[in-house]
């Protein structure tokens, strides 16, 4: 079943809230799949929000690895995102989800509750091949769960874990092709440096 297929108007034509979930490992086309769900959605009624500790290509745009992108707003914490949503805002695009804190399940939900549609992307699992506790939560509530897959980078069989390919320094994790790769679960292997959490990544 589509997305667009659970967001219509109520009998008093006020849209009904929604939480819909886009994920996979790196390179799974994620944020290309976002930016499908919204070209038919008029741009005033759309807000997109990018986490601060995401500063691949650009600080002001959420961007594909192909260049593709569209205008975001930056926020630090998941409470930032309330303060952010207006009235007109119907829908709300939260990238890179695996980076938020633990409020993020919450601010979710209660923005569907205002009849907005949210639409989360975000890494599954972490390089340690770890679920990311937020995303889970917010699978598990859900009204649309979409899980992208890549090809492996190894062998080409479908890819479902993201790779590291170089060393981690301190704790930003944060990179791109030159750092990462998708790998298929018997091709993957987990760094050897120690498991660091989203929320203490610099």
């Amino acid at each position: 079943m589509t997305a667009a297929s659970h967001t219509h108007s109520s009998t008093n034509g006020q849209r009904q809230g929604i939480v819909e979930l886009i994920c996979g490992c790196m390179f799974s086309g994620k944020t290309t799949a976002v930016l499908n769900e919204l070209e038919h959605e008029p741009a005033s009624n759309i807000l997109v929000l990018k986490h601060n500790k995401d500063d691949r290509y650009s600080r002001a745009k959420i961007m594909t690895h192909d260049g593709d992108g569209i205008d975001a707003v930056c926020v630090s914490c998941s409470k930032d995102i309330l303060d952010r949503v207006s009235d007109a805002t119907e829908v709300v695009v939260i990238d890179e989800g695996h980076f938020y804190d633990d409020d993020l399940p919450d601010v979710c939900n209660a923005l569907a509750k205002r009849g907005k549609r949210v639409i989360v992307a975000a890494l599954d699992l972490d390089m340690w091949g770890l679920q990311f506790s937020v995303i889970e939560r917010i699978k598990a509530s859900a009204g649309v769960v979409r899980v992208q897959q890549s090809i492996c980078a190894a062998c080409g069989k479908p890819a479902t874990h993201t790779h590291r390919k170089t060393p981690i320094v301190g704790a930003h994790i944060v990179g791109g092709a030159e750092d990462f790769e998708p790998r298929c679960q018997a091709c993957w292997s987990p760094p050897k440096e120690a498991h660091i959490d989203s929320s203490e990544m610099a």
